[in-house]
């Protein structure tokens, strides 16, 4: 198997497909509620977060060998420059994942490593079944 390059990933047509060590990952559909989860969630944030910035499906560069780019549902940057395709971990503050189908075991296991092996202090998990508690965990 072919592992993708950072060159074949920005070849590649924009969507919400994720690179995990090189393998291509097919992002699952998204059902409308947690659509809107993300995007009131982001557009929350980013309202109260003066010297911050929410955005939603941005892509993050983890690693570029082998690649490895992962597109949470919120993160909020601390970078200014957003005239660009990816955010990397440097300029991250908070990573959002909203759990779906079919994501629950990469978003609180595999995403939660990723994340903390590169230095991001804070990791959100919203589940949308369970909303009468929260769940935050810091790598």
């Amino acid at each position: 198997m072919t592992q993708v390059t950072l060159d074949d990933w920005a070849a590649m047509p924009r969507n919400r497909d994720e690179v995990s060590h090189g393998v291509l990952v097919a992002a699952p559909l998204l059902d409308i509620r947690h659509q809107q989860a993300v995007t009131r969630l982001a557009y929350w944030l980013d309202e109260r977060l003066p010297d911050l910035v929410a955005l939603a499906g941005v892509e993050l560069l983890l690693a570029e060998e082998p690649l490895t780019i992962r597109v949470p549902d919120v993160l909020v940057t601390s970078s200014t420059d957003l005239n660009v395709r990816r955010i990397s971990p440097s300029d991250v503050r908070l990573v959002i994942e909203v759990l779906s189908d079919g994501t629950v075991r990469t978003d609180r296991v595999t995403k939660f490593s990723e994340y903390a092996e590169v230095g991001i202090e804070h990791y959100w998990i919203v589940d949308l079944d369970a909303l009468t508690t929260r769940h935050a965990q810091r790598p």
